[in-house]
């Protein structure tokens, strides 16, 4: 793909993404969180089916051993991630949801130490403390002293946990992408998870009490514009330009493009939703901005020396 394009397509999958938390927050308003992102799941699942349809069968097809695994990343990456990242957008708000996503990278490089056996350096150690810090400004307003957290702590903590969920599909989702071309492998795993999420959004059950096939006569065209958006924008064409620059141009440099998602996010949120920004919000995203980025360049510097 030609750099320039490339660049283009790179800059709008992250700006799309950084508006997924408000478009969320509309589309959510008819449904439970899990029937969104059925809707979500379902729409994409159409969409890559039909690029799909139109790649070599052979090219296209994936082994029978690798069916469980990817129905374990298709419910790490994306079933039970956005099941939790859609809840907590009901409790905490879009600026906070977008920065705290942003400690997954942060979360790997704990894994690679304890794990994997990856050398924490100066720098990986430094943005690990940031980003710690920048968590408990956002989580606690500034307000250290009697440890009040402020109405938004559940969703911030469950923010937190989709961040972990976050770094344990990146981690597990290697195998599958190594094997096959990236755009088929996160089809089929977006694929596994529309039919993990059948049974809890046709099923009245805790996380959905009513079945989604009762509310379908009640849903507004905002809940389905925005499934449709997301799955158009930040699931098929967000998947297809991130994995194409991770290929062009490495991981880090592309990881790089991922910290406009917070500007976006806070512009969307002030303009639709009339969300306050406090100092300690500014401050805690610019710590935990800071932090991703040192371990990022601690990563490039790596990259860079090992080749």
């Amino acid at each position: 793909m030609d750099k320039k394009r490339l660049y283009i397509l790179l800059t709008l999958t992250v700006i799309f993404w950084g508006t997924s938390f408000a478009a969320v927050k509309i589309g959510m308003g008819d449904l439970a969180p899990v029937q969104f992102l059925f809707l979500r799941t379902f729409f994409a699942s159409v969409i890559f089916g039909v690029i799909l349809l139109r790649i070599d069968h052979e090219k296209r097809k994936i082994e029978k051993k690798d069916i469980p695994y990817i129905t374990y990343l298709g419910f790490m990456g994306i079933a039970g991630y956005f099941a939790v990242q859609y809840t907590a957008l009901k409790f905490t708000t879009t600026v906070n949801a977008s920065l705290l996503i942003g400690i997954a990278p942060i979360v790997i490089a704990i894994y690679a130490k304890f794990f994997l056996n990856e050398d924490l350096n100066l720098k990986r150690t430094i943005g690990i403390l940031l980003c710690f810090i920048g968590i408990c400004m956002i989580i606690t307003k500034g307000n250290f002293s009697n440890f009040s957290f402020g109405e938004t702590l559940f969703g911030d903590v469950l923010m937190i946990i989709n961040a972990v969920m976050l770094a344990a599909f990146s981690l597990g989702a290697k195998k599958i992408l190594n094997k096959y071309d990236p755009f088929i492998a996160v089809a089929y795993i977006n694929m596994a998870a529309c039919i993990l999420l059948i049974p809890v959004s046709f099923i009245p059950n805790f996380l959905a009490p009513v079945s989604l096939l009762y509310s379908f006569s009640k849903i507004h065209v905002a809940t389905v514009c925005s499934a449709l958006y997301l799955a158009f924008t930040c699931t098929v064409l967000g998947y297809y330009a991130w994995y194409n620059a991770i290929k062009e141009i490495g991981p880090a440099r592309t990881s790089v493009f991922n910290y406009i998602n917070p500007l976006v996010a806070a512009i969307v949120s002030f303009f639709f939703f009339h969300e306050e920004m406090s100092i300690f919000t500014i401050l805690g995203g610019i710590s935990i901005i800071g932090g991703v980025s040192l371990n990022n360049m601690s990563q490039a510097k790596g990259e860079k020396v090992s080749r």
